[in-house]
């Protein structure tokens, strides 16, 4: 069977990087690893191939000389996951979906003839025999929580060879903490599943094996979720870095509990990890406890960010704003801990009921969800939430706007550099391609940007400070262009034109402040 995979489309978010990656020359920041790894669990007589509408389209013609068309995405993704639908319905093609969004949401992809639910490693071989013999339910439910260790290495063969800045490999899925709004528990578990070292090293030697070199990210949801695991895994990475000549630099996601494991910092420097995301959502204390993210209460905030800082990785934030404990000041007091943390990326959002998640199962019982799209609404909750709607809007676009300011932005650099005290990873090794990037940055930030004197005084500040770290500076600096343009060109602009077309009702009463505002 000819098997086409179409990956659908992604609108431009803070996590596409767009902006910056023009300056790189690439079209898409990460490729399809969910997609890439079904693609390898299909029946060795099936020929495939992959579209990724993120850097390339999809013509008729590629449609109707499929005999089956397969698709995987998440909510963000909705309108590209339908529209190709669409398509391969016209066209009378097959089509089977599968991933977090089919599987939250099973009722609202009626335009789809085959639905797999929950994790592929738990159903994919029997699937394929019921399939090619017409046998094939419509919705398949995966055996839960599989182990990961059967899942075969992703068929990084058939990405197109430069068309993403970064690649992906996965160790581990699920997570051992109860925050309610997060989906990760419901999707994978509280158990963390890992891979063995032997798959972690063959899918780098995969990746490795298309010519890529760079930066690889390990999108488990929560890295350390398994530090037993872990600690096993990093030497082992480390020694197949030392045995390929240092290819890959690592960043992933963790827990701010991170912090309080020195040997484990000190383990993922030592393999080449350079960056961690970790998941803050709050300065308020009561925010943490309400939502259950009681691991982020285990001490003060800033000082836990420096500690990983100190150890030589950078630190990626996610924040979030609309908890029912949040009062007027929570916009000021936000922008305090990205500041006096030195985040530079900063990925603030506004609460959202996620499907199946505890906090959605609260919400619907107090009656107050409201039937919104989550995806790409800039501001707009799909539930009533405590803060008047204009006020949370507002206060969300001026966090925003003063966070990605460019002397702002610029300054968290600064100072999470000088937090850093380590030298460069690998040697700050110079390769021709990061000359063309600086090249292009230099035109895009230091000749063309609107906040040129800021970008170069930015520079001539590293300059005095450490010269060798510039090379660092430019490619923080680089990837911050995003961020400043995204926010004054689509993020500012569209928050402003709701708000405005919001009354905002009344502030409650002190008494009634743990209520919803009515709408």
């Amino acid at each position: 069977m000819n098997a086409l995979l179409v990956y659908p489309e992604f609108p431009p978010t803070y996590w596409s990087h767009s902006y910056s990656l023009k300056m790189v020359g690439k079209k898409c920041l990460l490729p399809p690893l969910g997609l890439i790894t079904v693609a390898a669990m299909l029946p060795s007589h099936w020929r495939s191939k992959l579209v990724d509408l993120n850097i390339e389209s999809l013509s008729d013609r590629e449609l109707r000389r499929a005999d089956v068309v397969l698709l995987t995405g998440m909510q963000v993704q909705h309108r590209s996951v339908h529209e190709v639908l669409r398509r391969c319905r016209r066209l009378g093609v097959p089509t089977i979906i599968g991933g977090p969004y089919v599987t939250s949401e099973p009722h609202l992809l009626d335009d789809a003839d085959y639905l797999v639910l929950g994790e592929a490693e738990g159903a994919m071989r029997s699937f394929w025999e019921e399939f090619e013999a017409g046998r094939a339910d419509r919705v398949t439910q995966c055996a839960p929580t599989p182990e990961v260790a059967g899942s075969p290495v992703p068929r990084f063969d058939l990405l197109k060879r430069g068309a993403y800045h970064h690649q992906s490999v996965q160790f581990s899925r699920g997570c051992p903490f109860t925050c309610d709004f997060c989906d990760i528990i419901v999707l994978f578990g509280r158990k963390p599943r890992t891979k063995s070292a032997e798959q972690v090293c063959a899918e780098l030697d995969a990746i490795k094996a298309t010519g890529f070199r760079g930066s690889v990210f390990f999108v488990d949801d929560n890295f350390i979720g398994n530090k037993k695991a872990v600690r096993a895994v990093l030497p082992e990475i480390r020694r197949w870095q030392e045995r390929n000549g240092w290819p890959f630099l690592f960043y992933t996601e963790a827990s701010l509990n991170l912090s309080e494991d020195p040997g484990l910092m000190t383990g993922m420097r030592e393999a080449a990890f350079e960056a961690v995301f970790i998941g803050i959502e709050s300065p308020s204390a009561e925010a943490l406890e309400g939502c259950g993210k009681t691991q982020n209460l285990k001490g003060d905030i800033v000082s836990r960010v420096h500690r990983v800082l100190e150890h030589g990785l950078d630190v990626w934030g996610g924040f979030i704003v609309g908890f029912d404990n949040d009062g007027s000041d929570i916009f000021d007091r936000q922008i305090e801990v990205i500041e006096k943390a030195a985040i530079p990326f900063a990925m603030v959002g506004v609460l959202q009921a996620l499907p199946n998640t505890p906090l959605e199962s609260r919400l619907r019982e107090g009656g107050r969800l409201r039937p919104l799209p989550m995806a790409d609404q800039f501001g707009r909750t799909n539930f009533r939430t405590v803060l008047p709607e204009s006020e949370l809007i507002n206060g969300y676009k001026r966090i925003l706007e003063t966070i990605y300011k460019p002397e702002r932005y610029l300054g968290r650099v600064i100072t999470m550099m000088r937090l850093k005290k380590q030298t460069p990873l690998l040697g700050g090794r110079v390769r021709p391609r990061h000359l063309v990037w600086v090249a292009r940055a230099l035109l895009t930030q230091g000749l063309l940007a609107s906040y040129r004197r800021d970008y170069w005084r930015f520079l001539g500040e590293v300059w005095r400070w450490k010269p060798s770290r510039l090379g660092e500076a430019f490619f923080q600096a680089a990837a911050g262009h995003h961020f400043i343009e995204y926010t004054r060109r689509v993020v500012v602009p569209r928050l402003a034109e709701g708000a405005s077309a919001m009354v905002a009702p009344p502030r409650q009463t002190p008494a009634s402040a743990a209520a919803p505002t009515d709408w």
